[in-house]
């Protein structure tokens, strides 16, 4: 996939196919790109703390103690299940060791393992096009991760609850390589206030979260190996079954909601028939499930891990004893060197969930097509140009690493994106393609922003709507058009992880403070935030003083769009050129492939 998308962007990526790096962030997002945010919080600590702080709360494991802000409460890092070290590590996630006393939940826990440079390759480029020195980027900081990483944060509006309200559980992205719960940008106060207990989770990433061996297959009572990051995932949502009620919140009433990997993550638990009664509603941001690519199956990510274990260097222990004795950082180096040291791997990942007969039983897209999925109320959406931050940061990486513009045959990256588009588009694959091969000629960088975003993004959002719809369940769609005044504003547009801070509230985050937000942004993010939580309370986006949102219909494809000017209004006719959607012809298409 990293080579299709490469012929389609004018630069030269082959360093960046090299070093891993593009190749697994395409693989994310159509199998293409995706990242989001990731900023250091320090670790959680398990010391003891002043007998007069306040709050305290008991959940599984023992008793909390966090902190006030105003009359709300937040409880940071909180354990959700054992430290996954040792011969945990590529074990499904086990119960949460109990502590005595009262556990310090005033700081959140270590961020997962992952680069510790965090977003630095993804934001610096962004910021600078739209002319930010380099001594005011201030969006990216170091991270300090840690295997002992799953672990929750709870953010209470008001402390002691007077009532049982809504849950929102945040799962973050970054191409389930980088990110915790916990970032900044995530800050979730301006959110709660609408009167919904916000939760954020952290799950492993990279090879320790999505590692396949036969001799795991052979420790599990399942017989099947991976997937460890969305089962941590699962362990965090029972966990919020269990113990949300602690803390006013209700546990019949969850709404996950995600960006990027974690909107993708999130699509794959809501057809994972593991997640059976723990949420209600999915709010999913720039990360449909299906439509990006072929899922890995689970025989193709074992040949992957027999290979790292082999490359494992050791006495006559087994690959994975010596893996697994090995410091997790020189795990992930090791596997990304044999990434890129074998072709016959080319393709494949280490950060992608993979269809293993348990947790997912089916490709995603057969289970949406024969509605086999969990009953969920769906809003889902995407940024109006999803990939321009992708250019950017292709480009810099390319100049930095001194490569020419020497990208590989046009004619292939053609083929591979039609490949990729065809289990939607089906005999109007060409059609289509030429369409934007037409279009990228007359507009270059636009025409290459727009094919991508409305061939793997667009079209399987908009076949995701029906496919709820058609089963019975609600689907709103947005599509967030916003472009930030300024010297970058043509250049990217609305650029993938721009919603974010208009959901959260957090423009003066320094994760975004760089970018010339005004009153109009400020006034959108009012609306948007009353669009999620009138969701997550209701299973209705629409509430008193904001305009009309029309729910999915097959005939209509009726969608809000958050327009440039910051104006929110519903349209209709969502689906891109040569995307038909009427379900019947959707179940067909993603079934017989």
């Amino acid at each position: 996939m990293i080579s299709e998308l490469r012929n389609l962007l004018p630069i030269d990526t082959t360093k960046m196919h090299q070093d891993g790096l593009f190749r697994r962030r395409i693989s994310m997002h159509a199998r293409n790109v995706v990242l989001v945010l990731s900023l250091l919080l320090p670790a959680a600590s398990a010391a003891p703390v002043k007998p007069d702080a306040s709050p305290v709360v008991r959940v599984d494991g023992g008793r909390l103690r966090g902190q006030m802000h105003g009359n709300a409460a937040y409880f940071a890092g909180i354990p959700y299940a054992a430290p996954p070290v040792g011969a945990l590590r590529w074990r499904e996630p086990q119960p949460v060791q109990p502590w005595t006393g009262i556990r310090d939940a005033t700081k959140p826990g270590s961020p997962c393992i992952q680069d510790v440079s965090g977003l630095a390759h993804f934001f610096n480029p962004i910021v600078a096009t739209y002319g930010v020195s380099s001594a005011e980027e201030t969006a990216v900081n170091a991270v300090k991760p840690s295997e002992d990483c799953l672990f929750v944060n709870v953010w209470v509006p008001e402390w002691p609850a007077k009532s049982t309200i809504p849950v929102m559980v945040w799962i973050h992205g970054g191409s389930n390589i980088v990110g915790n719960g916990a970032q900044p940008g995530y800050e979730p106060a301006s959110l709660a206030a609408h009167g919904v207990v916000v939760v954020t989770l952290n799950y492993r990433l990279g090879v320790m979260g999505f590692f396949a061996h036969p001799e795991l297959d052979a420790e599990s009572s399942h017989h099947t190996s991976t997937n460890y990051g969305m089962l941590d995932q699962l362990a965090a949502l029972r966990w919020v079954k269990q113990n949300i009620a602690q803390f006013g919140g209700d546990p019949g009433n969850v709404t996950v909601f995600g960006e990027s990997a974690g909107a993708i993550d999130e699509g794959w638990l809501l057809a994972s028939p593991l997640s059976a009664g723990l949420f209600r509603r999915l709010i999913s941001e720039s990360g449909p499930p299906f439509g990006l690519g072929q899922p890995h199956t689970l025989a193709e990510v074992q040949k992957l891990g027999v290979a790292i274990g082999q490359a494992a260097h050791g006495s006559s222990k087994s690959g994975l004893e010596n893996l697994r004795n090995m410091p997790a950082t020189e795990v992930v180096k090791l596997a990304a060197d044999v990434l890129k040291a074998r072709t016959q791997f080319k393709g494949l990942d280490t950060n992608s969930p993979i269809v293993d007969g348990w947790f997912m039983p089916e490709p995603p897209a057969k289970i949406f097509a024969t509605g086999k999925m969990q009953k969920a109320d769906l809003m889902i959406g995407l940024n109006g140009r999803e990939f321009s931050a992708f250019r950017i940061v292709a480009a810099e990486m390319a100049k930095a690493a001194g490569n020419k513009q020497n990208a590989s045959s046009p004619t292939e990256g053609v083929r591979i994106l039609a490949n990729t588009a065809e289990p939607l588009y089906g005999n109007w694959t060409r059609i289509a393609v030429a369409w934007y091969i037409g279009d990228i000629l007359l507009h270059h960088e636009v025409g290459v922003d727009r094919a991508t975003n409305e061939m793997l993004m667009a079209c399987p959002i908009g076949a995701l709507g029906g496919l709820m719809t058609a089963g019975g369940q609600r689907a709103y769609v947005y599509q967030f058009n916003r472009a930030i005044p300024g010297k970058g504003a043509s250049t990217l547009g609305a650029f993938h992880s721009l919603e974010i801070p208009f959901v959260f509230n957090t423009f003066d985050d320094p994760t975004w403070r760089w970018l010339p937000f005004t009153d109009t942004d400020r006034k959108l993010s009012q609306v948007i935030e009353s669009y999620w939580t009138n969701f997550a309370k209701t299973g209705n986006p629409n509430g008193a003083g904001i305009p009309d949102w029309p729910v999915w219909t097959s005939g209509g494809e009726d969608f809000m769009e958050f327009d440039s000017s910051g104006q929110a209004g519903s349209k209709r006719d969502f689906s891109p050129p040569f995307c038909h959607l009427a379900p019947e012809r959707i179940k067909k298409q993603l079934t017989q492939n």
